[in-house]
């Protein structure tokens, strides 16, 4: 089936035209196209659509969290077409029957790629690995002990060859837990003032510090997930200077736009792992995504029930949503301020995170790939739980007023999101 959408703008430019999509390929691009389906996009932005590194889907298990239907649906409402999601489930993502079944219900509900993250260790109880190879024969894309980390440096290191012979991606969640257990907030003088119990920032970085000297020592390629600090970014640009082709890193939204200083009406949707760091620390990253020094931008999208995130700061579990909040988060605090542009964004959300997952780079031009989103900067929406289609409402942006609503969402020239 053809559709045509009319008077859009490819990446920010001033100039409208028009785009004829014709069996989930890009035909043509002009002013003088027609057929018979013809959407009027008035101005918006085209763009390809975004890969998300780093979700949870809470599938298999915690249904009342997100179930696929829920994560697909919200995916695609926030212009992705394509997202991992991490092992941490109930019961765990450690095996190919779960995978297998994971990538078979993505496909009947046909709105997003689910690209599975296993275990490291079957069960996440750090004792024995999982089976590499067969994971990747059922289509698994890495390995991650997300949500902690391995705390065996023997068993990690043997993870990481065994990883190294199946060929497979390393997604690191680096964490000590001998420091951060039972903290709830960055250490400083925020949290003395607020009374929280913290998490002091060696956590992360003696964990950096350790999966990298081990990663490097393989020679496996990794990537380390939600970077949080300033000196984790120096940690990491110092390793990769010598090892470029091995290591990869991410950060979330939430690291660019918000701080500790956020945290001061003890809400638990400001309450996340690594926790929000300082102001500083928070430019730092910012800075560092420009630079090139931080590889791209995934959500960590963590939904959680109502009454588990409503409990107080301190019991209350870690994570907030951000699936449908990514993109318009950016745009308004970064591209409609002129601190990002749109190739900078498309580079951080789409182009980076394809070329670590190995996937081909995706265009708005004549003969690519259909997977685009259409967005309009200027729309303002204020983020609600109605207008959400997560089940999970737990996000810092909650009441806020953000720009950027995405009116349509192709997924091989097939919508499967229309506003």
């Amino acid at each position: 089936m053809s559709i045509l959408l009319s008077g859009v703008r490819i990446l920010g430019s001033s100039r409208k035209t028009n785009i004829l999509i014709n069996n989930g390929i890009i035909e043509d691009i002009g002013t003088k196209l027609s057929t018979d389906k013809q959407i009027d996009l008035d101005g918006a932005v085209i763009l390809p659509s975004l890969v998300d590194l780093h979700a949870h889907s809470r599938q298999p298990g915690d249904s009342e969290k997100e179930d696929m239907e829920s994560f697909s649906k919200a995916a695609v409402h926030g212009g992705i077409t394509a997202l991992c999601t991490m092992p941490n489930t109930n019961p765990v993502i450690d095996n190919p029957e779960i995978v297998q079944a994971l990538i078979e219900e993505s496909k009947k509900i046909g709105l997003a790629d689910i690209l599975p993250v296993a275990s490291i260790t079957l069960g996440q109880k750090g004792k024995q690995l999982t089976e590499m190879f067969e994971l990747k024969k059922a289509g698994v894309v890495a390995v991650s002990e997300d949500g902690k980390s391995v705390q065996d440096v023997r068993l990690m290191r043997s993870a990481l060859e065994y990883a190294k012979s199946a060929n497979m991606l390393v997604m690191l969640h680096s964490e000590e837990m001998n420091l951060s257990g039972g903290g709830s907030m960055n250490e400083g003088y925020a949290s003395l003032k607020l009374g929280i119990k913290p998490i002091p920032e060696i956590a992360e970085t003696i964990g950096i510090l350790r999966d990298l000297e081990l990663a490097t020592y393989v020679g496996v390629k990794v990537h380390l997930c939600h970077v949080s600090l300033a000196r984790s970014v120096e940690i990491i640009s110092a390793y990769k200077k010598y090892f470029p082709e091995l290591i990869t890193s991410e950060t979330a939204p939430h690291y660019m736009i918000f701080s500790e200083e956020d945290i001061h009406n003890y809400s638990p949707n400001f309450k996340m792992n690594p926790p929000l760091r300082t102001t500083r620390d928070r430019s730092r990253i910012v800075s560092a995504l420009k630079k090139g020094k931080i590889d791209c931008i995934a959500t960590d999208h963590a939904p959680h029930t109502d009454w588990e995130k409503e409990n107080e700061f301190e019991l209350a579990p870690f994570g907030i949503t951000g699936l449908e909040t990514w993109l318009p988060s950016l745009i308004t605090y970064f591209v409609n301020k002129g601190r990002f542009s749109w190739q900078e964004l498309v580079r951080l959300c789409c182009d980076r995170p394809r070329e670590i997952l190995g996937m081909g780079i995706l265009s708005v031009k004549k003969g690519a790939i259909a997977d685009l989103v259409v967005v309009d900067p200027n729309a303002q929406w204020e983020v609600s739980p109605a207008n959400l289609f997560s089940k999970g409402k737990n996000t810092p942006f909650i009441n806020k007023q953000l720009y950027g609503k995405v009116l349509l969402t192709l997924k091989k020239g097939k919508i499967v999101y229309q506003a």
